[in-house]
């Protein structure tokens, strides 16, 4: 049982890089099944039994992504901005080729918007808290602008600045926004935020 859990984790992960392989050069629209199992090496059959079409195979590669990107934020203490920036390094570093080709210079992607629609409901509940002053529909625009911005920020800054430069910019930028809405009595900390 073990051994064929074992080939079937092989097959999709060579399915799973020969797509990859082949959406570096055209849309996803654009691929076909056989010409997945012919970089692959296996038959269409075999591509069947694991996935329907190539749609369905990007979207099992997107989960995986979305799930790293989960897990890494279970380990985010007090909506850390430097614990968060880590994180989505830490995701990328460990999927690098998928993040690549879906994520990284691609702000349309819907990997990018599954994220941060990912983090919403948590970040806006602690500003509620931390942000008395702020009505509902401002905590709202203010989690479109920060999350948007930063995490193309980012995506599009992962290849051009280090990540010590990159926590810098963003610690900076959160504290300006959070700071429109503090109560003089009451400062946010700087490292609570969460993208």
């Amino acid at each position: 049982m073990e051994k064929m859990d074992a080939r079937k984790r092989y097959t999709q992960m060579v399915l799973k890089q020969s797509f990859l392989k082949l959406l570096k050069e055209k849309p996803v629209n654009r691929i076909t099944v056989k010409e997945v199992c012919a970089l692959a090496q296996l038959n269409r059959a075999t591509f069947y039994a694991h996935y329907s079409d190539c749609f369905a195979l990007m979207e099992s590669i997107e989960n995986e992504l979305i799930d790293a990107f989960e897990k890494s934020l279970r380990y985010v203490n007090s909506f850390d901005v430097t614990a968060l920036i880590e994180a989505i390094y830490d995701m990328v570093d460990q999927n690098q080729t998928a993040c690549r080709v879906l994520i990284l210079g691609n702000t349309n992607s819907t990997v990018l918007m599954r994220m941060i629609a990912l983090a919403k409901e948590d970040s806006i509940a602690y500003w509620r808290k931390e942000l008395p002053g702020a009505s509902e529909t401002e905590l709202e625009m203010m989690y479109t602008h920060l999350s948007n911005g930063l995490m193309h920020v980012v995506v599009e800054g992962y290849d051009k600045y280090s990540k010590e430069e990159m926590i810098r910019f963003v610690s900076r930028v959160v504290k300006a926004s959070l700071s429109l809405f503090q109560s003089p009595q009451r400062p946010l900390p700087l490292h609570r935020f969460y993208a």
